[in-house]
């Protein structure tokens, strides 16, 4: 099926996804036609092998299509989904504060995202999380501090680079100063643009001045600018502030389209219309649901604008001329990619307590808040570690009845307790009844909840719950935070 120049031309500006390991029927033609990019997700990539034979069947129907994927560092990973990532989170990355412990971390992740033939990571996380208890940025940023958050972005992107993978930071202009979660909600980041130039803007002020290579806008109102449209679908952030005024001439690409903040799938090609009018590159699309439909109307939708001469024809083509043109960069370092080693970052983990496994079999118990939607079920917990460091586990559940069960020692490991009473409410009754229990935060820190003996791991990656075990193994270790 052959589409017209206008039709090959919108074409060049969409990265829809789609589930499963295999290329489905309906995205040939589109493949065939100047599709502008693919956005992986964890189905297509239940292994490394898999994900690489994948993207080279798509890259033998168009060779130059841009494909990209979250693979974050820690709790949101695409490739390392059944155990967990083995890197860290950005949370204990800021927590470390060793630049060049960040930017080491991402040149390794970004050898593996080469090795299967990624080229734009969509990561770094560039939001300063400056609420504490956001549901949806929590472990993906490197803190609370604007200037800290700006230099490890550098870091990471300088890292990405470094391994030949492109950088896609976000979410633009900053997912870390609101309390919604733009999955079901819009949120609304307010102050003026002179007192957000230092804090939520400068994370991405400073990787713009490093020369990153792509922008990820959120769903998101920046009331100083235009409080009617959200900054992915408005002309005034993306082409006035970010382009003009912030001087970014790289890759604008949008949050997935089909988010709750833009109406959800009913409204998805209005929103991917928006979008393009308002001067994105890549429109991203979440990879659930009915890609093709969403496809089909968005591209229906935009060529009607563009045929009607409400969106100039000429622009739109010489835009995706940009985008076909685009690739990501070259490789100053070939070697290898090696795994982090969970000692380097034992100093972003907090403990206090008695924290010694002193007996060879322990009783444990996991709980975990249901997972947010950018991350999804990935697998986490302690019970193999502990395994692997030789120690015998029984698992529990949190209704145990502790009466009975007030020999031997007990480990608590959770997951994001301040979003979830039930799971609050479960870890303040064992701590009454077993306060010689030793918990283990993993998710972003409940510090409500502060027992005698815990470890915050800032994160439930496979390497958090390394460091984990590896400091309750140990030799006792006196408090730190």
């Amino acid at each position: 099926m052959k589409f017209n120049d206008t039709e090959r031309a919108i074409l060049a500006h969409f990265s829809p996804g789609f589930g499963g390991t295999e290329i489905p029927d309906w995205i040939y033609k589109y493949l065939e036609n100047g599709l502008g990019g693919i956005t992986l997700f964890s189905s297509n990539c239940p292994s490394l092998d898999v994900a690489r034979e994948l993207i080279f069947k798509i890259r033998a129907i168009s060779p130059n299509i841009i494909i990209s994927l979250d693979e974050e560092g820690g709790d949101v990973t695409r490739l390392f989904v059944p155990e967990g990532s083995p890197f860290p989170t950005p949370a204990l990355l800021g927590r470390c504060n060793d630049l060049e412990l960040t930017e080491s971390s991402f040149r390794e992740l970004g050898k593996v995202l080469k090795s299967v033939g990624v080229d734009l990571n969509l990561a770094p996380v560039a939001d300063v999380a400056t609420q504490i208890d956001n549901p949806i940025v929590a472990v993906r940023s490197f803190g609370n501090d604007a200037d800290l958050v700006s230099r490890h972005v550098v870091s990471a992107v300088k890292g990405l680079r470094s391994a030949g993978i492109a950088s896609c930071i976000k979410h633009f202009p900053g997912h870390g100063g609101v309390l919604e979660d733009s999955h079901h909600d819009l949120p609304q980041l307010s102050g003026e643009i002179s007192e957000l130039i230092n804090s939520h803007l400068k994370p991405f002020i400073s990787a713009i001045d490093e020369r990153v290579e792509a922008i990820m806008m959120g769903h998101i109102l920046l009331s100083a600018i235009d409080c009617t449209s959200p900054a992915s679908c408005s002309s005034l952030v993306t082409r006035k502030l970010l382009r003009k005024d912030l001087g970014f001439d790289g890759l604008v690409v949008t949050d997935a389209l089909d988010m709750g903040a833009l109406g959800g799938t009913k409204k998805i090609h209005t929103s991917a219309l928006r979008a393009i009018s308002a001067g994105a590159d890549l429109l991203c699309f979440s990879g659930l649901y009915d890609q093709s439909s969403f496809v089909e109307s968005s591209l229906a939708a935009i060529r009607e604008v563009v045929e009607k001469g409400e969106i100039d024809s000429k622009s739109i083509e010489q835009n995706a001329e940009r985008i076909r043109s685009w690739r990501p960069p070259v490789a100053t370092d070939s070697s290898p990619a090696s795994l982090p080693e969970a000692s380097k970052f034992k100093s972003g983990v907090h403990h206090q307590g008695k924290l010694s496994v002193t007996t060879d079999q322990i009783s444990l118990i996991e709980l975990s808040a249901d997972p947010t939607i950018a991350a999804g079920f990935v697998g986490w917990g302690l019970r193999r570690p502990f395994m692997r460091a030789g120690v015998k586990v029984k698992l529990e559940s949190s209704d145990i009845d502790l009466s009975t069960n007030s020999q031997g020692c007990l480990v608590v490991a959770f997951r994001d307790a301040f979003r979830d009473n039930k799971i609050l409410s479960a870890l303040e009754r064992i701590n009454r009844s077993r306060p010689d229990a030793i918990f283990v935060d993993m998710g972003w820190p409940t510090w409500s909840f502060n027992p005698r003996n815990i470890v915050r791991t800032f994160g439930s990656s496979a390497l958090a719950s390394e460091i984990a075990v590896a400091l309750l193994t140990e030799s006792p270790v006196s408090s730190k935070r």
